[in-house]
């Protein structure tokens, strides 16, 4: 709509309203001869009956549409036209049917019925114009209603018990008269109206259209009031043409409040809806549907739309070690990755085919219409192969995989919510696996409920301290000395037995769980190593590692030292170990390993090369000592790939001035081809399994040996 030209329009209007008012006057006498009585009987009921059916028609919509959006001005508006639609239809009535009701009013007396109708109608819309925009409460509506039609009522009966007295409000007599005063009084208010109306909706008159038609509703009804106070009597030309501009004012007030009233707060009503339905049915990261749609499309699809022989898969895909991407880059790498993710998905999928988020790092993929399990079968492995191609994340490539699990309606599932919680199920056996992707089986339903009993032990374990450290020792690869040993948790299930790390660290990362198993650990650890140097044992560093949850904790530092400072055990003594991963996000782990070097504790970086580390910013990062992974350990000697690995690492160490520990060492040919490659040190079953305290007090603290020189234990 062209607001410019609605209001070229409205000024039109009311120019074209003036000037017929100033016409009639000129012309006035012209009129009254040509215009007769038939025709005003012809006309004024027509026009009155117009008037009426205006003012109820406001009513109605004021009153019974929306009432939810009911404000002061609705509240108010209803009861005023109302009576306004009453008077006019019982002036009408009267005047016109005269003939065939008992009810009749002379023209003086018909005059003041129309009089203290705009009288009326000018007053409350001026106290319209003051009223707040708030709401208010619908109990109030019954009372307003009965007020208005007992108003109403009470003008027909002052008039008709008073109407022989009441003064001539005729204009043709005396300029002084009471009835120019009164008419003078009304104009007054309807200019009033007008005017106070658009100054306080300056604003809102530019761009809403309602307030524009409600202007120049207003606007009408001052000139139509023009027209009253030149009536010479009821039957009077300036009376017809006022009742008839009246009637367009009023059609006008009509459509700008239903617009304001009605339309508009129904149209936000809808839009509201709409914005709720979008956030409540869609992810807000990768706009693609969510589980909550996904549940009602499957309902939908599983009751009316399959054909006998038809069978719905279900895909949960779930993003692998997407954790440690959104831990190490950032929430915003994070979410791009997800966005990306949903968007090669959507390109992917074909019609009958539909994607889906599932929230956090796992998408659905839902297959209908194949009858022919071999072509679903090729259309799955064709979306395992979708990872298969780079994500660009912040200018850098990273290759990302993906598990998935199926379940097919109706061989494993015979409800939506079923095949969900079945594919949710494979997708999870899939990731524990290491597999691609994996079909629902019910053995799955154990393992899951196994792992939710193994996390509810879990927070058993930590109340009833149920674990417990063993240690493993460090040895010096030329000397044979023991100069450090790391410390490794172990649980005594009192039902399972000894429970080893492999088993349950994962799913104390998931519940969150690692955070005070972790601090535990270090205080226990530093506890021991304090214990044995208080005993008159040759201080060595103890070895402690850290989670990816622990190191992004912003008080880690304070936890170290307030451990330290409790168990009065000196930094120096102290080592963590981080991994590969914890220093993706680069700004995070530069200043959380500053801070840490920054109390004495030293840093190592554990399982190094196989992870992502950049060499630029290893160079950087302040740490003192790598620890070869095992795996490429065990295989030195019969991959020299392997064996080109862990001396390439060495190499980089010594040039970096960092010392490195190779772990997994399990026999004598391992020994000495790292000591060809001047390790510093090595840790494995060759010197030692992890042993409890006192077998390591008793084996490597008590009688300080060469143990280059000892046999494997």
């Amino acid at each position: 709509m062209n607001m410019r030209l609605e209001v070229k329009k409205t000024i039109g209007i009311g120019i074209f309203a003036l000037v017929l008012f100033a016409l009639a006057q000129l012309f006035h006498v012209t009129l009254n001869k040509l215009y007769s009585h038939n025709v005003f009987f012809l006309f004024y009921p027509i026009v009155g009956f117009a008037c009426a059916s205006i003012c109820f028609s406001i009513f109605y919509q004021s009153w019974s549409v929306l009432l939810e959006e009911l404000s002061w001005q609705r509240f108010f508006i209803a009861p005023t036209f109302l009576v306004s639609g009453l008077l006019y239809l019982i002036h009408v009535v009267s005047v016109s049917f005269a003939s065939l009701t008992d009810y009749a009013l002379s023209p003086d007396v018909s005059l003041w019925l129309l009089f203290v109708n705009r009288a009326f109608t000018a007053v409350m819309l001026l106290l319209i114009c003051f009223l707040p925009f708030r709401k208010t409460k619908f109990g109030y509506k019954t009372v307003a209603l009965w007020v208005g039609i007992g108003f109403a009522l009470l003008i027909l009966g002052v008039i008709k018990v008073y109407g022989a007295e009441l003064p001539d409000l005729r204009m043709g007599y005396e300029s002084g008269s009471l009835g120019l005063i009164l008419n003078l009084a009304v104009m007054f208010l309807f200019v009033s109206s007008f005017v106070y109306g658009v100054w306080k909706h300056r604003e809102l008159l530019l761009a809403e259209y309602g307030m524009l038609l409600i202007s120049r509703g207003t606007g009408l009804c001052v000139v139509s009031q023009l027209f009253y106070m030149c009536s010479g009597q009821l039957s009077d030309v300036n009376h017809l043409i006022g009742l008839l501009i009246n009637a367009a004012g009023y059609y006008d007030l009509l459509n700008g409040l239903v617009r304001l009233m009605v339309l508009i707060p129904y149209h936000e009503k809808q839009a509201a809806e709409s914005e709720f339905n979008y956030i409540a049915y869609t992810d807000d990261i990768t706009g693609l549907p969510n589980r909550r749609r996904l549940s009602q499309r499957l309902d939908k699809l599983l009751r009316n739309s399959l054909k006998p022989d038809e069978s719905v898969a279900l895909l949960v895909l779930n993003i692998d070690r997407f954790k440690t991407i959104n831990d190490s880059l950032g929430h915003t790498a994070g979410n791009y990755l997800l966005y990306a993710v949903g968007e090669r998905l959507g390109h992917f999928s074909h019609e009958g085919e539909e994607v889906f988020s599932m929230g956090g790092d796992e998408f659905a993929f839902l297959l209908t219409g194949y009858e022919n399990s071999d072509a679903m079968g090729t259309r799955i492995d064709d979306l395992v192969k979708l990872f298969d191609q780079p994500f660009d994340i912040n200018g850098e490539s990273y290759h990302v995989m993906a598990s998935v699990g199926i379940a097919v309606y109706p061989l494993d599932a015979s409800q939506s919510d079923q095949l969900i919680h079945h594919a949710d199920t494979a997708v999870h056996s899939a990731k524990e696996q290491g597999v691609n992707f994996q079909r629902y089986v019910s053995v799955m339903q154990m393992r899951a409920h196994e792992r939710l009993q193994l996390e509810n032990d879990l927070r058993r374990a930590l109340e009833n301290e149920e674990f417990s450290l063993v240690y493993q020792p460090r040895i010096h690869l030329q000397s044979g000395e023991l100069t450090s040993l790391e410390a490794m948790v172990r649980w005594n299930h009192p039902h399972r037995g000894m429970v080893m790390p492999g088993e349950f660290i994962s799913v104390a990362e998931e519940s969150g769980l690692i955070v005070p198993l972790g601090e535990w650990v270090l205080r226990e650890a530093c506890l021991q190593n304090k214990r044995w140097q208080e005993a008159g044992y040759q201080p060595i560093p103890i070895s402690v590692n850290l989670s990816m949850r622990q190191f992004q904790q912003k008080k880690l530092v304070d936890v170290i030292q307030g451990i330290l400072t409790c168990t009065e055990l000196e930094p120096r003594y102290l080592e963590l170990e981080i991994t590969e991963s914890m220093t993706f996000d680069k700004d995070l782990a530069f200043e959380q390993l500053r801070n840490i070097k920054a109390i004495g504790v030293a840093i190592s970086i554990d399982d190094f090369g196989t992870g992502y580390s950049s060499l630029h910013y290893l160079k950087n990062l302040p740490i003192d000592r790598l620890k070869i992974d095992r795996s490429f350990v065990n295989e030195v000697l019969v991959d020299s790939k392997n064996a080109a690995i862990v001396s390439t690492i060495a190499s980089m160490a010594h040039h970096l001035k960092l010392k490195v520990t190779a772990e997994g060492v399990e026999n004598e040919e391992q020994l000495h081809f790292l000591q060809a490659q001047e390790c510093h040190e090595g840790q494995g079953y060759y010197f030692s399994r992890p042993i409890p305290a006192e077998a390591f007090e008793k084996l490597f603290l008590r009688e300080p040996m060469n143990w280059l020189a000892q046999d494997s234990m």
